[in-house]
């Protein structure tokens, strides 16, 4: 039987084959994957013999394809080589074969100068295939022939990243043993430096590329020895001005960050440590901003209570940015720095928290009623407020600052947030709920109006802000409220243009929480309102909080960006 299976190897592979066709090679993968482990065992060297040949041939594309899936499907059926021989050649084979598909892959890029060893992807269109099965439909002759060109633009490039993504990372785990890993250093660092200019390029046209390199990217991650390879540029690429400029890749670079401060042990506390005048990148009004963005995603990237040990060092953080150098840009990521530290730390660990995140809510809305009072002496502390955070490069829409509009929905969300927990699971912020939500119906209540001088003084915030909008803006219409379900998390809004698209928000908020004689009061017949948290909707609430705190991060995408 091994004689029959080298004989008929050998006939297909001829010592000096020219140009071997896809159909051949598909044949090769079907005959090898049909092998038993004993077969594959016994002729070892006479199919490692198969891959040697083939990938010195004048292959297309397509080729360089299937000799990596049926090497990745022979070393996964096949036993661990005790023969230190066979170990290195296997090596030397996949090494080969994976520089060959690394060609394909670097096909889209292109040297900025002919001095310079830099590369950047070029401006055309990328294609992905939508057939992932490659031994389904790349044997076309005229397609092969399309592509045999070096200097011809690649149709390839993204398959090639994408292959590379679902075998590198588990085909080199297995073909270097647990003493030899960092032997395959040097060949990921060869086959990264192909991956980075796709990673670095945020523009639309590369799109598939940045996808598939960013899922690439994050396979290789996972495991420990590789960091040498890509700690030094995930990090640069960490603290790029465009680094938020992604979609669905998010959830990959969660991964892939999450393991950068995993694998290095004082990464986390040099981040958090990290002063933002170290961003060079970015202009010094926006520094601030941009670092807590990246110190909260970072958090966010973890997993439950992986940071709670740190939460001294964040508090201080936080509260440094509170007391110098403060703008509108840096109180909104605070908000959603705050929405992250909700979700990935333990009530029983956020005691101390608490106070600055009331106090920070309450400051921003007061805030928000002065813009909208007519008062001139608040009006006055308003316009020098826009004043000094707009540094020249913001606009106004309407009488209230972008920046300041940004906050005010990110303070919004983070409200939302904190109302969404079920109250056993949120149990200090309870202690704080009476000053931002109304519990009590004031009007009905003639007992609590004769007893309080001055009501106004203990209005929740959400009332004051509702009764400012009515004022302004007159009685909100009801049916054209986009929340309709009214369910929590209530707030699913990316940015906002005018304050008003905050009013279905607080009208809600102005009624739902308050009780007359022990019963939730319906004023504005909001039948399908759901203020409770059962415990089978409390898994949908938690997931719906990850993807809008998700969302947040993703910077806005237009034309020219992904």
């Amino acid at each position: 039987k091994s004689r029959t299976t080298c004989s008929i190897m050998h006939y297909i592979f001829p010592q000096k084959s020219a140009l071997v066709d896809i159909p051949v090679l598909q044949f090769c993968n079907a005959f090898i994957q049909r092998l038993p482990v004993s077969a594959l065992q016994e002729n070892f060297q006479s199919l490692l013999g198969v891959f040697k040949e083939s990938v010195q041939l004048n292959l297309a594309s397509p080729g360089h394809f299937l000799l990596l899936s049926t090497l990745n499907d022979f070393v996964t059926r096949a036993p661990n080589q005790e023969n230190k021989k066979n170990q290195k050649d296997l090596q030397d084979v996949t090494q080969k074969i994976l520089e060959a598909v690394g060609n394909v892959a670097a096909s889209s890029l292109e040297q900025t100068s002919w001095l310079s060893r830099n590369l950047e992807v070029k401006a055309q269109s990328q294609i992905s295939l939508e057939e992932p099965n490659v031994e389904n439909n790349l044997h076309d002759h005229s397609t092969v022939s399309s592509v045999v060109s070096a200097s011809a633009p690649s149709v390839y490039s993204v398959q090639a990243l994408t292959l590379l993504a679902e075998v590198l990372a588990s085909l080199l785990d297995m073909v270097y043993q647990s003493d030899e890993k960092e032997k395959a250093v040097p060949l990921i660092s060869r086959l990264l430096y192909y991956v980075f200019p796709y990673l670095r390029n945020h523009s639309a046209y590369n799109l598939p590329s940045f996808h598939a390199s960013t899922q690439l990217l994050s396979s290789l991650s996972g495991y420990a020895y590789t960091k040498r390879a890509w700690k030094k540029e995930v990090l640069d690429l960490f603290m790029d001005p465009a680094f938020f400029q992604m979609d669905t890749s998010c959830i990959h670079w969660r991964t892939i960050i999450d393991h950068l401060l995993t694998h290095e042990k004082t990464m986390f506390k040099d981040l958090m440590n990290m002063q933002s005048s170290s961003l060079k990148l970015f202009p010094s009004f926006e520094q601030k901003a941009m670092l807590l963005k990246r110190q909260a995603f970072a958090v966010f990237s973890g997993e439950i209570d992986q940071y709670h040990l740190y939460l001294p060092l964040i508090q201080e953080r936080l509260t440094d940015n509170l007391r110098i150098g403060y703008t509108s840009s840096v109180g909104a990521q605070m908000f959603l720095f705050f929405r992250v530290l909700l979700l990935r730390i333990s009530p029983q660990h956020l005691t101390s928290l608490w106070p600055i995140m009331v106090t920070e809510l309450i400051q921003t809305f007061i805030q928000l009623e002065e813009d909208l009072t007519d008062e001139p002496a608040k009006n006055n502390r308003k316009m020098s407020r826009q004043k000094a955070s707009s540094n020249g490069s913001a606009r106004f829409l309407g009488d209230i600052h972008q920046n300041e509009l940004t906050l005010y929905l990110s303070a919004c969300k983070f409200l939302d947030t904190a109302l969404s927990f079920p109250s056993d699971k949120m149990q200090l912020f309870q202690m704080y709920r009476w000053a931002f939500v109304p519990e009590v119906d004031m009007q009905s209540c003639s007992m609590i109006s004769d007893v309080m001088e001055s009501p106004r003084e203990c209005k929740p915030h959400v009332a004051r802000i509702m009764d400012l909008l009515k004022l302004k803006y007159g009685e909100p219409n009801i049916n054209d409220e986009p929340t309709k379900n009214c369910d929590f998390p209530l707030l699913d809004l990316h940015s906002i243009s005018n304050i008003t698209q905050l009013i279905p928000f607080f009208n809600i908020l102005n009624s739902a929480f308050k009780t007359q004689s022990g019963r939730l009061l319906n004023t504005h017949n909001f039948k399908s309102f759901k203020n409770t948290y059962p415990t089978s909707s409390g898994t949908r609430i938690l997931k719906l909080l990850e993807e809008y705190v998700e969302r947040d991060f993703i910077d806005n995408m237009e034309n020219e960006s992904l």
